[in-house]
């Protein structure tokens, strides 16, 4: 503990002002951990004219990042990171047929063509909703010493750490060509900001750190926010040691250190925290948590409804006042799925006009929307505010199916156990072996259309149609802005240049 003399200087010395509006958007969003770690006052934003001087202001700042990364605060643009752009980057960019974009909106069609340009306002709206959040994580741990408590302090750290680390892999794989296992990965990836700006003289014009620099930092945040949180459970909607241990299985899957990401979903197995919902239905379009959720984004009455047109449900779902039906689903997808397999089945009857997603009783459905309606679509996202999965157990069996069969290791359950386990749940057939094909096949029919697929294909090496896996319009371009207010030191990516 510090004394008080200590504490009241460092108060002094952190008077840190904030030069812009952080939304934090309280309602609905209160935190109900059993130790009343984050039950905290509604107050509805940090503004330029508040100082940030005790715990609760360090917990404020913190909860505006978990705001970010979902989307809609202060700011013009959207910018939805999990919530749409990053979906949607990495499934319409992925796909060669199975799904497809048949909305009017030209930054998703763009996607889907493999023809981005370098205007493209998703882009550009995520690259800058990326560095807001960012900003806000570097603040907070900039301004730590403020926090008395040191459980408190040691948990926002923690947090704030998971959340920076999540965002700069995303960067780095959207941004930067793939990573290549045993290589010097020395090909740009963003830049690698470390403290906070919160005034002008702040202000950097950094260059790009490499694929392999940024890599490291997400390994490095990532592999903190383990340690601290361990202890703390699972906390519901907020990063825990369980949901950095599965951020850090997908790093090390897409390093190629399969062993490692065996290991580190096995922890997540393992913990007792989580289970496999009844239904697969079940894990999507929840009001609250549910056992499958490793890390989940809380949605609210107000949250991604009417404010943007980025997020998952306006986009995938076609009900009744939810969804434009941009998204279509190609029939012939469907006939992956083995018999009874509740992740492909489809209500083949003429769904009334009134429905909701409470009433879809299988995964795919044909929409009513009254902007693309009778195109198949897909439940997992049928209303904007109901909570959605960014990472569940089902994918922490898939990953460490894979890293075992793999790297040849036996952490945990074998491969074929892991993947029956998942089929056991959708209620298809078991299978009597599995090879690299099946667990391949299987990791795509469970987790498809939730923003992992490219970087799967990259991973595994596959061409996407026509282009190699590593080809230049298969990862985003420096959004135009960004090179125009700093031409000396961000260099853009080749593709985009005709090289």
């Amino acid at each position: 503990m510090m004394n008080a003399s200590k504490t009241q200087n460092q108060k002094k010395m952190k008077k840190i002002y904030v030069k812009y509006m952080i939304a934090v958007l309280l309602t609905g969003f209160m935190f109900t951990s059993c130790d009343k770690y984050l039950d905290i006052e509604p107050r509805q934003q940090i503004s330029a004219e508040t100082a940030i001087s005790n715990g609760e202001d360090v917990q404020l700042l913190l909860i505006s990042a978990y705001e970010g990364i979902k989307g809609t605060f202060g700011t013009n643009e959207s910018g939805e990171l999990w919530g749409g752009g990053f979906n949607f980057a990495s499934e319409l960019l992925a796909t060669t047929g199975d799904v497809s974009w048949v909305g009017s909106f030209e930054e998703q069609r763009e996607y889907n063509r493999k023809a981005i340009t370098t205007t493209n306002l998703m882009v550009r709206d995520d690259w800058i909703r990326a560095y807001e959040v960012i900003n806000i994580t570097n603040t907070v741990l900039g301004v730590l010493d403020v926090v008395e408590d040191a459980d408190q302090r040691q948990r926002i750290e923690g947090e704030a750490k998971g959340i920076r680390g999540m965002v700069y892999f995303e960067l780095a794989r959207f941004w930067g060509l793939p990573y290549e296992a045993g290589q010097t990965n020395d090909q740009p990836a963003v830049p690698l900001i470390l403290s906070a700006t919160v005034a002008a003289e702040d202000v950097t014009f950094p260059t790009r750190a490499t694929v392999e620099a940024v890599y490291a930092q997400a390994l490095a945040d990532l592999g903190d926010a383990e340690t601290m949180l361990n202890g703390f459970g699972g906390n519901d909607g907020y990063i825990s040691t369980y949901s950095a241990s599965a951020y850090l299985s997908r790093i090390y899957l897409q390093q190629g250190k399969y062993e490692e990401a065996a290991q580190k979903a096995d922890r997540v197995i393992q913990s007792g925290e989580y289970a496999l919902v009844e239904d697969p239905l079940e894990a999507f379009n929840n009001k609250g948590f549910v056992s499958e959720d490793v890390f989940a984004i809380r949605q609210t009455e107000t949250s991604n409804h009417g404010e943007s047109n980025g997020g998952l449900s306006t986009h995938y779902a076609s009900l009744a006042g939810q969804g434009r039906g941009d998204v279509e689903i190609n029939s012939a997808f469907l006939d992956n799925f083995g018999p009874n397999d509740r992740r492909g089945g489809l209500m083949t009857e003429t769904i009334p006009e009134v429905t909701q997603i409470d009433n879809v009783t299988e995964m795919y459905y044909i929409g009513i929307g009254t902007t693309n309606s009778g195109f198949i679509n897909c439940a997992k996202y049928g209303d904007s505010r109901r909570n959605f999965p960014v990472i569940r157990l089902a994918e922490m069996y898939l990953t460490r199916a894979e890293g075992n069969f793999e790297a040849g290791t036996s952490h945990g359950a074998a491969p074929l156990e892991d993947i029956n386990t998942v089929r056991a749940r959708a209620q298809t057939n078991l299978l009597p072996s599995v090879d690299r094909d099946a667990i391949r096949q299987e990791r795509y029919l469970e987790l498809c259309w939730e923003g992992l697929r490219l970087h799967d294909l990259k991973r595994w090496k596959e061409s996407i149609g026509e282009y190699p896996y590593n080809a230049g319009n298969l990862i985003l371009p420096i959004p135009e802005r960004e090179m125009e207010a700093n031409p000396e030191n961000l260099v853009q990516n080749l593709y985009y240049t005709g090289g």
